[in-house]
Formats: structure tokens, C-alpha cells, sequence
């Protein structure tokens, strides 16, 4: 049986590090935004790694952001774009790829 082309190239480059792959990954599996507190909390990134991983994930448009104030507090929350799903899982397709190619 012939083993389809991997095409890494076509992986969105966002995706290639752990952390950011990480967050897309938690956000995509959430019904719902998650705040950042959680997201600090559950990856045990830094607050300035985390931070700066958002702003380019955002950037790219593959989450979106919304703040606002609850008890007058900043409250930041984040979800998975169409986009940022759609690229997650063409991520994923590629990698079940190799994976097969490879067993």
C-alpha cells in the first residue's frame, strides 16, 4: 500500500513550538474562553511567556481576545478562531501522517 507525502512545509509555523501548540490545543478543546489565569495555571508557562505566546497566536488570528473588568479587575479570555482550529487540525493530519509512514 503506498504511504501519502508528508508535507511539514505545510504545518502553519506558529504551531512548530511546544508551548503555543500547547495553548492551541487547551483553547480548541474548550467549549468556552479561557481565562489567562487558567491557562497560566494549567501549562505552567511564565506570565511573560505566556503573554507573548498570545499576543502571536492572536497576531496570527488563530485565537481570539477578549478583555474586560470583572470587580473591576482585568479580566483576559481566550478562545480558538475557525482559523486556528482549521490549522490545528491540518497540524494534526500531517503528524497522523508521519506517524503511520513511520509504523
Amino acid at each position: 500500500m503506498p504511504v501519502e507525502p508528508i508535507h511539514m512545509e505545510e504545518i502553519h509555523p506558529l504551531l512548530s513550538d511546544r508551548a503555543r501548540l500547547s495553548i492551541m490545543a487547551r483553547l480548541a478543546a474548550s467549549p468556552k474562553a479561557l481565562s489567562f489565569n487558567l491557562l497560566l495555571e494549567e501549562l505552567g508557562l511564565t506570565r511573560g511567556n505566556l503573554s507573548s505566546h498570545l499576543r502571536r497566536l492572536e497576531e496570527a488570528k488563530l485565537i481570539h481576545v477578549e478583555k474586560r473588568f470583572a470587580d473591576r479587575k482585568p479580566l483576559s479570555e481566550y478562545s480558538c478562531s475557525s482559523s486556528g482550529k482549521k490549522e490545528l487540525k491540518k497540524y494534526l493530519e500531517i503528524v497522523e501522517r508521519a506517524l503511520r509512514a513511520i509504523s
